[in-house]
């Protein structure tokens, strides 16, 4: 929700664009499964502080962290908050398409966003 001058909520074409923030590791691994959560463009930004100076990467070029040639960093902790933004949401709102780091680490942005989705609630798509 942004306020305006006068304190009234001013519509935003980010309030109807869902984006999805997933958590990362460090490692080569590729992002699996589903995002933990999926919310507005415009909640995004109010809630964990996504800004435009995050992007980090287009969309298809998936965005990994750390030292590429570690061992079993599949099972270190997540320690990165990441944003997609697809292309129809991004034309819609003016932002680019791709990956945004955002500067929380995953506690910080559960503690703002409450539990993320759980992987096996997710139903798929036949």
């Amino acid at each position: 929700m942004f306020l305006a001058d006068d304190n009234v909520h001013q519509p935003w074409a980010g309030d109807n664009m869902s984006v999805e923030v997933f958590f990362a590791r460090e490692g080569s691994q590729r992002q699996r499964g589903a995002a933990a959560y999926t919310m507005p463009l415009a909640a995004c930004v109010e809630k964990i502080g996504l800004k435009k100076r995050h992007w980090i990467s287009p969309l298809h070029d998936t965005p990994r962290f750390g030292d590429q040639s570690a061992q079993g960093s599949h099972l270190d902790p997540y320690k990165h908050v990441v944003v997609k933004l697809g292309e129809e949401e991004a034309k819609a709102s003016g932002w680019r398409a791709g990956y945004y780091r955002i500067d929380l680490n995953p506690k910080q942005a559960m503690e703002r966003l409450g539990e993320p989705r759980k992987p096996w609630s997710v139903r798929r798509q036949p």
